[in-house]
């Protein structure tokens, strides 16, 4: 398999080893996506119910003729755009700075991806080669669906605790033993069903050794799935029934 990565490389003319914008960006978002990257979404998104109350606009924005899930909604719409613009400028930033240090280029440059752990092996039949840009697009998607569903955890708690600070912390709490988490818990196998543990989807794409065995990049969606719908169903239940005017 060495010997074809190789040959590939030499009829690509194109050396993998040379730095560049591109590569640097990629690598950033693989390793930003633990923690960097939720910390940022979690800032926004703490604030956007329990701001309410800390501000002391809570009462006046729900007195107005306008049914409170429809309020929510506003503010997760809000949020889902926050996110977007946080992922995409993180990148953008980021291939900037880079690209003035190592070049612009490298967009054609070719990655494999597709490796997936059997057992003690890894399987080398779904592996294929994609040129860079199309592999970057599919880094933001992971990247974005993981801060997404960080998003989505962090207003459920701006909706249960009126404090921003408290909102913070908590989230700040868990964020951080996930990291913990994912260098400890390779022989805990429940662990594996934490969202925590399965923020960092982008290294199923290089194919990276999973931190439980078992887990796959589908799994890891379905469980952020679960855990995000779960929250929203959450969020919406609690802000349209309790009384949070009082």
């Amino acid at each position: 398999m060495e010997v074809k990565l190789a040959q590939y490389y030499l009829d690509k003319d194109v050396n993998p080893s040379a730095p560049n914008g591109v590569t640097f960006t990629r690598e950033f978002l693989k390793n930003a996506v633990g923690l960097f990257i939720p910390l940022m979404v979690m800032v926004v998104a703490a604030d956007l119910v329990s701001g309410e109350h800390t501000g002391g606009t809570i009462k006046p924005l729900l007195t107005r003729p306008v049914q409170r899930w429809k309020v929510l909604l506003s503010k997760l719409i809000s949020m889902v755009l926050f996110v977007s613009v946080i992922v995409i400028a993180t990148g953008l930033l980021c291939y900037l700075i880079s690209g003035l240090v190592f070049g612009f280029g490298g967009w054609d440059m070719p990655v494999f991806f597709g490796f997936k752990i059997v057992g003690t092996e890894v399987d080398l039949s779904y592996v294929r080669p994609v040129e860079q840009w199309l592999y970057l697009i599919m880094e933001f998607g992971l990247v974005w669906f993981s801060a997404l569903i960080v998003a989505v955890m962090t207003l459920m708690v701006s909706v249960l605790v009126r404090s921003t600070a408290a909102g913070m912390g908590i989230m700040l709490a868990v964020l951080i033993s996930g990291t913990i988490l994912t260098n400890m818990v390779s022989s805990w196998e429940t662990a594996k069903y934490l969202f925590m543990v399965n923020l960092r989807l982008t290294d199923y794409l290089s194919g990276d050794l999973p931190p439980i065995k078992g887990m796959d990049l589908p799994f890891s969606l379905a469980v952020l799935s679960v855990w995000g719908l779960v929250s929203v169903i959450v969020s919406f239940a609690v802000f349209t029934k309790k009384d949070i005017l009082n």
